[in-house]
């Protein structure tokens, strides 16, 4: 008997051109169960062009915030930036340019020990409404004096599936109460996460077992579904 396509569903965005050789027995599906909105140019645009003349450590866990403060810009910032590897990270260096001093780590905590042992003080925070909780209270709670800019809203957009995945991968907490709002895991659906939040926040909803992502990376937790689907065959 041969074996039939394997349905991945990305609960997000994909960088489909960082990713290689997806094999032809894969059909991808992407379904976007949030929603980003920008919040009002009007409004932030001439804090952040004044924060653009300043010398900072800058903070970016989402590739959302660096594209859209870098589009509020005059200039080339001498920031010392901050961010989550791999994706946020290529977001800044496209946007800022490899000349930017950017320090990275793995996930928000791993990012935050790293500032408390570079000795940061003071940081600019650009994020989303939904930001988890995890950097900023490590920070504060260590005596560094973080300021917040949120710079773009999330929103929930759930869609019912109408037939169940083989694989499904999440990628933020906020987009697994969008999904579960309407659905429910299937007994034959391979559930990924990325990252140990997003992880807890399936586990709320659902007792299905559920493969976690060491890295807060997209390309990553896609390349760890098709190695999944390489070596379990469906038939």
């Amino acid at each position: 008997m041969s074996e039939r396509r394997v349905t991945i569903l990305s609960t997000a965005s994909l960088p489909l051109e960082r990713i290689k050789n997806i094999p032809g027995t894969v059909d991808i599906q992407i379904i976007p169960f949030i929603e980003i909105t920008q919040r009002p140019d009007a409004e932030l645009m001439p804090v952040v062009s004044a924060y653009g003349s300043e010398k900072l450590n800058v903070v970016f866990t989402s590739a959302h915030a660096v594209k859209i403060v870098s589009g509020w810009l005059k200039q080339k910032p001498d920031w010392t930036i901050y961010c989550i590897r791999n994706e946020t990270r290529i977001a800044v260096l496209n946007w800022f340019g490899s000349e930017v001093t950017c320090k990275f780590a793995s996930n928000a905590l791993f990012l935050s020990r790293l500032m408390i042992s570079e000795g940061v003080q003071k940081a600019l925070f650009f994020c989303g409404d939904q930001r988890l909780d995890i950097l900023p209270d490590n920070l504060r709670n260590n005596g560094v004096e973080l300021n917040e800019l949120i710079v773009y809203d999330t929103s929930l957009k759930p869609v019912k599936l109408k037939e169940p995945p083989d694989i499904i991968l999440f990628f933020s907490p906020t987009a697994v109460r969008s999904f579960f709002s309407m659905n429910k895991i299937s007994s034959g659906t391979t559930v990924i996460a990325m990252g140990t939040t997003t992880a807890a926040a399936i586990k709320q909803c659902t007792e299905h077992p559920v493969i976690i992502s060491p890295e807060a990376d997209k390309t990553y937790v896609f390349n760890m579904a098709l190695d999944y689907a390489a070596s379990h065959p469906i038939h």
